[in-house]
């Protein structure tokens, strides 16, 4: 191996299958453009065992295309039945160029692998800690989402693109990029990827007088720099929710390519956040809204589920979920069709 590239946590689906693809894209123009010979995926390129065929063909279509040699870590989390059968599997078969493995040593120059340790920020039960790893010059690994340096050589390489919204803080999803690998001169470099849709969170309450003055940006890591890269909080976001008004302008001045999630805290910011749902939800690539609190009906039923995309679904839910005079139900059902 001269020059590797690394990268993390796809986790492929139907509904992201366009944004996949320009990420791959664009992992495969850096392939070309540093000449490297060697790619590895720390796992979870898939989201479920069982993709679907459109999920199998876009990364046939990228392993054919890219026609270098490619590790593909089989993770158990979401790849893999068992510890010997995974759907990756197949591509080791009918590539000559694809290995597919649990893990992937080299000496001790390099580890990679995919699973959470005792420093992780998010150890999920972890049972191996850094000192299993002193030997290994680099150890790069998945399953942990946010990019987060564990010293002195460990490093969890994010997600390539944001999955979940607790990523909203991330500023960058990036790839690793070892050139001259275990030979004079050797560097790691990070490079951020342009591809992934950001996402941000935003907490709404009716009750504070925060102001907006920007919409947020979303720089990349600076490379090469082996340094953790932990995103700053958004406005809005944390210990800074938005009025109505600000929220609004905020989510106006975006452009349609992010995904948003408002988290509203108080029933009042609900009650006047609720019309504009559906204006937002047409507008973004994802839109959704979670509730932080609960209203109960006289029944002792709740109103409110904590997590709604649109207020078609509410009301929908709200009807299934309650009893109500028939005649006012046939007229809200007319009115959500």
């Amino acid at each position: 191996m001269k020059n590797v590239l690394i990268f993390s946590d796809l986790h492929l689906t139907q509904s992201s299958a366009k944004e996949c693809v320009l990420i791959l894209e664009e992992i495969g123009m850096f392939a070309n453009k540093y000449n490297v010979d060697t790619l590895i995926s720390l796992g979870d390129t898939f989201d479920s065992i069982k993709p679907s065929s459109l999920e199998l063909d876009l990364l046939a279509t990228f392993i054919r295309r890219i026609n270098k040699n490619i590790i593909i870590l089989a993770a158990d989390s979401h790849e893999s039945e068992t510890k010997e059968q995974s759907i990756l599997n197949h591509y080791g078969i009918l590539s000559n160029n694809v290995k597919v493995v649990k893990e992937f040593k080299d000496g001790n120059h390099l580890y990679c692998g995919h699973f959470s340790i005792k420093e992780s920020l998010s150890n999920y039960d972890a049972k191996l800690s850094k000192l299993d790893f002193k030997n290994y010059l680099y150890v790069f690994l998945g399953h942990i989402h946010s990019h987060q340096l564990i010293k002195p050589n460990i490093l969890h390489l994010g997600s390539c693109r944001y999955v979940n919204f607790d990523e909203a803080k991330d500023k960058a999803k990036i790839v690793a990029l070892i050139t001259n690998y275990n030979a004079e001169g050797e560097k790691v470099h990070f490079l951020k990827l342009q591809n992934p849709i950001p996402m941000v969170e935003i907490i709404l309450n009716s009750n504070n007088n925060n102001k907006l003055d920007k919409k947020p940006e979303n720089k990349g890591v600076a490379e090469p720099s082996l340094s953790s890269n932990r995103g700053t909080t958004e406005p809005g976001s944390g210990k800074n929710p938005l009025n109505l008004r600000d929220c609004q302008a905020f989510l106006d001045n975006l452009p349609p390519k992010y995904k948003i999630k408002v988290k509203i805290t108080d029933f009042e910011a609900f009650r006047e956040f609720l019309p504009l749902c559906h204006k937002y939800y047409t507008k973004f690539e994802t839109f959704k809204y979670t509730t932080d609190f609960e209203v109960i009906s006289a029944n002792n039923q709740k109103c409110i589920s904590t997590e709604m995309t649109s207020f078609k679904e509410s009301l929908s839910n709200y009807l299934k979920n309650n009893k109500i005079d028939e005649s006012i139900r046939k007229i809200l059902e007319e009115e959500i069709k």
